[in-house]
């Protein structure tokens, strides 16, 4: 009979163990939430950037790249919602002959303040100067 109960225990704390494992595993994101939005330099959207999330607090930077004036950033890699300041970057694409050729800025680089909130998309426009 001890055989047995100590199975039937062995089973309980198993699928226990497993229930604390699994509740640490999703909140390891820490309230992390995914960002997704578009970048646009005038009002067209940036062909190839890159954009940054810079916590003006504690926390964790996020940072993506630009293609065709979207990004997108996966909860895992994102940040917690809150006051950021977000630095957009543009870019010319190098031309298919001579792919190794630095890479020229389509604007200087563009420093906005932004509040990320959960599920809201993200719309940076860069004022032409």
């Amino acid at each position: 009979m001890s055989n047995q109960v100590s199975r039937s225990f062995l089973v309980l704390f198993s699928a226990a163990l497993l229930v604390c494992v699994a509740a640490v595993a999703g909140c390891s994101q820490g309230g992390k939430t995914n960002l997704q939005g578009e970048v646009t330099y005038g009002g067209e959207p940036v062909a190839l950037g890159s954009i940054t999330f810079t916590p003006k607090g504690e926390g964790h930077r996020a940072v993506q790249t630009i293609t065709d004036g979207k990004f997108d950033i996966s909860a895992k890699n994102g940040v917690e919602p809150g006051e950021y300041n977000v630095t957009v970057e543009g870019y010319v694409e190098a031309p298919e002959d001579d792919p190794d050729q630095v890479a020229k800025k389509t604007f200087p680089d563009y420093v906005t303040s932004i509040t990320v909130e959960a599920g809201k998309p993200i719309v940076v426009d860069v004022p032409k100067e």
